[in-house]
This record gives C-alpha cells, sequence and structure tokens, in this order.
C-alpha cells in the first residue's frame, strides 16, 4: 500500500513538473536574448559586489588586528620605558647625593 502511495505520489509530481514545462517554454522561447544577457550583467555585478565587499571586509578586519598588535606592543614598551626611568632616577638619586654628601667632609677638596 505505501509503495502504491509513493508511486501515485511521484507519478503527479512528474506530472505537474511536465505541465509546467509545457506551459512556460513557449514564453521562455519568446522572450529576447538582450533580456536574458542583463540578467547575466546584473547577476556578475551582484557577485563582483559581493567579492568586493568580502575583500574589503577582510582586509578591514586585518588592519584592526593589526592596529589591536601594534597598540599592544607599544603599551609594553611604554611599560618597558616607565621602569627604566624610574630605575635610573632611584640610582642617580642615591649616587648623586651620596656623592655631595661625601665632598664636604673632605677638607683638601672645597667645594667649588
Amino acid at each position: 500500500m505505501e509503495q502504491l502511495i509513493n508511486l501515485l505520489i511521484a507519478l503527479g509530481s512528474l506530472g505537474g513538473i511536465a505541465f509546467i514545462l509545457y506551459r512556460k517554454i513557449p514564453l521562455l522561447l519568446n522572450l529576447p536574448p538582450e533580456k536574458t544577457e542583463e540578467v547575466k550583467q546584473s547577476v556578475v555585478g551582484l557577485l563582483k559586489a559581493a567579492v568586493q565587499e568580502k575583500i574589503l571586509d577582510t582586509t578591514l578586519a586585518k588592519a584592526r588586528n593589526l592596529a589591536s598588535k601594534t597598540e599592544a606592543r607599544t603599551g609594553e614598551w611604554l611599560e618597558k620605558l616607565r621602569k627604566k626611568s624610574e630605575q635610573r632616577k632611584e640610582e642617580f638619586g642615591e649616587s648623586y647625593w651620596d656623592q655631595l654628601r661625601k665632598k664636604p667632609q673632605d677638607k683638601n677638596n672645597p667645594p667649588a
């Protein structure tokens, strides 16, 4: 019974497709060839636009990625420079003031 129902559905579907083709083929043959070329050109134009949009999207994503990497690296460099600067300030301050304290105690070398 199921096979008979499936066969009827398949035959009905094929009959419907044949009927639609029978009705539409003469209309398709009467179409001027220019319209099909315009349709092809519009499809090609849409594809070009989509490809250009995709290229632009990927390019902008790569640029954003590069900018974030550059910003992160610059931040690391600035942090290193700050640490070095603080270390130099501490070293300079301690040794400089120690040297000045020792000089006045030396009586042979008066401060200039």
